[in-house]
C-alpha cells in the first residue's frame, strides 16, 4: 500500500524537491507494522495498541493513551468487542465509533452491509456500562440512512444513564480528576 501512496503521489513529490527544494528524505513514507502491546512509550506518554472486532478487516487496532496516572481510549473501527472493554475499563475518557440505524432495517438494503461492522448505540452502550469511563464520546459517526442525533442520543440513554456527548471536530479534552470539554470557538 505504501508502495503505491507514494507511486500516486511521485508528481507532487518530485515538485516539492525540484521546485520548492525540500530534502528528498521528507518525502520518505516510514512504516512501522504494529501488534497489540505498548507502541510507543516516551517522555511518561505510552500507547497501548488493541484488536478490536472489525471483521471481516483484520488486524483492526483501538488504542490506549496513558500519561501521568490519566488515559483516553480510542476505539477505533469496531463492532462490540471484550477485548476494547478489557484494555478501556477504568479509563477516564473513551472516544468510540459507532453507526446509526432505523430500529426495523431491511436486510435487503445495502446500507445493513455497514452495520455488522460496527457498534450499534445500544453495543456502545453496553460498553459505556462495563468501563465505566469518566466521560464517553461518540466519534466517526456512520450514519447511512442520514437519521437525526436525537435517535443517537435516545438509543443510547435507553441503555446508558452515565455521561456521554457528540463529539464535534476540533472539540479537546482536559483531563484531571474529571474530564472538561471546549467546543472549538468558530470566528
Amino acid at each position: 500500500m505504501i508502495e503505491n501512496l507514494q507511486k500516486a503521489y511521485v508528481y507532487d513529490i518530485h515538485i516539492r524537491i525540484e521546485d520548492d527544494k525540500v530534502p528528498e528524505e521528507g518525502s520518505k513514507l516510514l512504516v512501522s507494522e504494529i501488534q497489540q502491546g505498548v507502541i510507543y512509550e516516551k517522555n511518561g506518554v505510552k500507547v497501548i495498541a488493541f484488536e478490536v472486532d472489525h471483521f471481516p478487516i483484520k488486524p483492526a487496532f483501538g488504542y490506549r493513551i496513558e500519561y501521568k496516572g490519566r488515559s483516553v481510549v480510542l476505539s477505533g473501527d469496531t463492532k462490540y468487542s471484550k477485548n476494547l472493554v478489557k484494555y478501556a475499563t477504568g479509563t477516564d475518557l473513551l472516544i468510540h465509533e459507532v453507526i446509526i440505524f432505523p430500529d426495523t432495517v431491511n436486510k435487503s438494503d445495502p446500507r445493513t452491509s455497514r452495520i455488522a461492522h460496527h457498534t450499534s448505540p445500544a453495543q456502545a452502550a453496553m460498553v459505556f456500562n462495563e468501563v465505566k469511563p469518566k466521560l464517553a464520546v461518540y466519534s466517526h459517526f456512520a450514519n447511512p440512512f442520514r437519521l437525526n442525533d436525537q435517535v443517537l442520543i435516545k438509543q443510547t440513554k435507553e441503555n446508558y444513564s452515565g455521561p456521554f456527548l457528540l463529539g464535534e471536530d476540533l472539540m479537546s479534552f482536559s483531563i484531571t480528576d474529571t474530564v472538561s470539554v471546549t467546543a472549538w470557538k468558530k470566528n
